[in-house]
């Protein structure tokens, strides 16, 4: 039998965040190694190499059997954020110029609630800090197609060739191209390109082209030409990026192509040509992960809580489907990227604790401390991590598994000064107060975000992970949910999501279909017709990317997808069509129920409003490819519920309740699969830290799941 040391890994899975790159190995046995490394903003290939070797506890590692990388980051969203992209000119329809500035007047898009309501606070993003794209780069020409499709303002071509022109003489690196209703009718498009590739070619310069009818074909025009822009400005950079990181995992073996990770799920050769659609990858990975563990244990009603040093974020899974958010808010822009829906607040283990002078309430935020965790480290003011430390929840000691040692006293210092003092209340009740700020908060969240959607807690399984995720699930363990999971890898749980993501491309277009209630026959055959027809076009762009890197036909398979609303309402819903094509009217019918049954999960049956007739303006095909390599968690034998001796660490006092509570210090990974510990108990990781109050228990399953009981009184 091969000792652990020598079982080959075969899968990477990198989470670049902001402040830490998490690294997840994968052996062939299923069992996880994990590491972690400073994020190298200049070069993430130095970085990732560096967490590499710290999952690896190896100098040089070895990726010869490496069978599947994947990289997760932020490199496009930061090239926006700091505005360190390509320069970029856009091309739009004369009369339109300003359309990127209009943000459809969503002033307040990344604002507090205190500057929500203040808008004299308000700045554009393109004020601050700075335009994607400044208003003399950007050239209105002569063209018009209506809602239709319809040609009703031929191409002035002349224009477009003197615009190009202008833009490379004013030194334009990509030049993106966004005319009116595009995405019905791109010919316009289609043609401003051909005439903007003679004129590079003539003027000898490399200029990147990008048409927002292939990088964004759907409806609301702000949205689409903000999409497009961003893949011009921002996805050149990035890839290069990526290669890099290729280039470094090539270096130490590895033998195949880099992966990335897509803003919807799944994942994709960094070649990609629309890697503006991985934007945003960081929660992502937490909401896959929670479906692929769900699938493990049969259960399909999943809250994922992922719980950092900035955010709380939420994801919900329900009869097993990740649903989407087809226009999300992302830098402070309405984007028309398809994105795994998250609800996220400003909370976590980094957020610098205040008190208001004027009404003597705690508040927390919006500011967090990021990897300089406190005062206990390397920030200037108190945070909740602060509170942890002073109080016996975190062990100034151990702090990635004691890389980083914390200061006790300077964070009691700070508590005192800046939050018992201007309450009037003892050190140690000040710090209980702030996290039971942070915990009503989460409560709250958790809580709103179900109500919302019609949810009762008793269907749902929660997951929580993150850094602090087990540190303070704690303080929202009264919400009945059926069941409370975390994780020995909780803090890496993202890496993991990603590596169990399915090779995924989607696509979608937009349509004009408005069906009377009641249609006859040849009524339901003709829309059969247009729906079947866009999904074909879908599929068939869908088959060109993936075979182009190296997918067979018999690897892909599709999923259709159809936005359904009732005729007048202005919300549409995701469906997926229980018929690949809608050839009779048994099939519309099928099709028509499946959208009921989405409409009744969110309002009440008397809701259904079919005298209204069914309209669709947007279809989509999912391609998903079979035969990736992918984790394997596997169950293992149970043991006594007695924990293994080693694992007891001591005991040491704790802040609980107006007092001082005595709890059992327990090292989470010699746990075994049978072992229970009731609380009050601290259950430590080299990443994270588990808290169990009294009146709980733990108990760990035969995968090594991490199941938490709030026991009746």
């Amino acid at each position: 039998m091969l000792s652990l040391s020598k079982i080959p890994v075969v899968i990477i899975s990198i989470d670049a965040g902001g402040t830490m790159t998490d690294c997840l190995a994968v052996r062939e046995d299923g069992s996880f190694l994990l590491g972690k490394a400073l994020t190298n903003y200049e070069d993430e290939s130095i970085s990732f190499t560096e967490s590499v070797r710290d999952a690896l506890q190896d100098p040089s590692p070895d990726l010869s059997n490496l069978r599947t990388c994947v990289y997760a980051g932020t490199l496009l969203l930061n090239a926006v954020l700091t505005r360190r992209g390509l320069k970029t000119g856009l091309l739009t329809t004369k009369g339109f110029e300003d359309t990127l500035y209009f943000m459809r007047g969503h002033s307040w898009l990344g604002y507090s609630y205190v500057d929500k309501i203040h808008s004299v606070t308000h700045m554009y993003p393109d004020v601050y800090p700075g335009p994607l794209v400044p208003r003399k780069l950007i050239k209105g020409i002569e063209e018009r197609i209506d809602w239709k499709g319809r040609v009703v303002i031929p191409l002035n071509e002349d224009e477009v060739r003197k615009a190009v022109k202008d833009l490379i003489n004013e030194a334009c690196q990509s030049i993106a191209i966004c005319f009116l209703h595009s995405q019905i009718n791109p010919v316009h498009e289609l043609k401003a390109r051909e005439i903007a590739k003679e004129v590079v070619k003539e003027m000898g310069v490399n200029v990147d082209i990008v048409l927002s009818s292939e990088v964004s074909p759907r409806g609301k025009e702000t949205e689409r030409m903000t999409t497009t822009v961003i893949q011009a400005f921002a996805a050149q950079p990035a890839a290069k990026q990526l290669l890099k990181v290729e280039s470094a995992a090539k270096k130490m073996g590895f033998k195949g192509s880099l992966y990335t990770v897509l803003s919807y799920g799944g994942f994709v050769d960094i070649r990609y040509p629309r890697l503006v659609e991985t934007l945003i990858s960081g929660p992502i990975g937490g909401v896959i992960g929670a479906k692929w563990i769900g699938e493990l244990l049969g259960e399909k009603n999943i809250v994922a809580t992922d719980l950092g040093g900035t955010s709380f974020d939420v994801g919900i899974i329900r009869d097993g489907i990740i649903y989407l958010e087809r226009e999300p808010e992302v830098a402070r822009y309405m984007l028309s990227l398809p994105m795994v829906r998250t609800d996220s607040i400003a909370a976590g283990a980094g957020m610098v604790v205040r008190v208001d002078p004027v009404s003597k309430v705690i508040t927390l935020g919006p500011e967090s401390a990021g990897y300089r965790v406190g005062v206990c480290w390397k920030y200037s003011e108190p945070t909740i991590s602060d509170c942890d430390v002073v109080l016996g929840y975190l062990n100034p000691d151990y702090f990635l598994g004691g890389k980083v040692k914390l200061n006790k006293n300077a964070a009691l210092k700070a508590i005192e000064e800046k939050i018992a003092e201007p309450l009037g209340l003892d050190v140690y009740d000040a710090a209980y107060l702030a996290i039971a700020a942070l915990h009503a908060r989460m409560s709250d969240w958790l809580n709103a975000t179900l109500m919302a959607r019609g949810y009762t807690p008793l269907d749902y399984v929660l997951m929580s992970y993150g850094g602090a995720g087990p540190l303070h699930m704690w303080g929202f363990d009264a919400i009945p949910f059926k069941d409370y999971i975390t994780f020995k890898f909780a803090a890496c749980f993202s890496a993991l999501g990603n590596a169990a993501a399915d090779y995924i491309v989607r696509e979608h277009k937009s349509v004009d279909i408005v069906v009377p209630p009641n249609p006859d026959n040849e009524t339901i055959i003709k829309v059969g017709e247009q729906i079947n027809s866009a999904w074909e076009e879908c599929e068939k762009k869908q088959l060109e990317i993936l075979t182009s890197q190296g997918f067979s036909e018999e690897q892909i398979t599709f999923k259709q997808i159809a936005y359904m609303r009732f005729t007048g309402q202005l919300e549409d819903h995701e469906v997926y069509s229980p018929k690949s094509r809608i050839r009779k009217p048994e099939d519309w019918k099928a099709l028509v129920k499946a959208f009921e049954d989405v409409y009744t999960s969110i309002y009440p049956r008397a809701a259904l409003f079919s005298e209204a007739g069914i309209t669709i303006r947007e279809v989509a095909t999912m391609a998903l490819v079979s035969g990736t390599v992918k984790p394997r968690i596997t169950k293992k034998l149970m043991s006594g519920e007695k924990p293994p001796e080693e694992a007891f660490k001591g005991q040491r006092d704790v802040y609980y309740e107006g007092k001082w509570v005595k709890f059992d210090v327990w090292e989470m990974n010699p746990l075994k699969p049978g072992n229970k510990i009731s609380g009050p108990a601290i259950i430590e990781h080299p990443m994270t830290t588990l808290v169990v109050p009294p009146g709980r228990r733990i108990y760990v399953d035969e995968f090594e799941f991490i199941h938490y009981v709030r026991e009746v009184r």
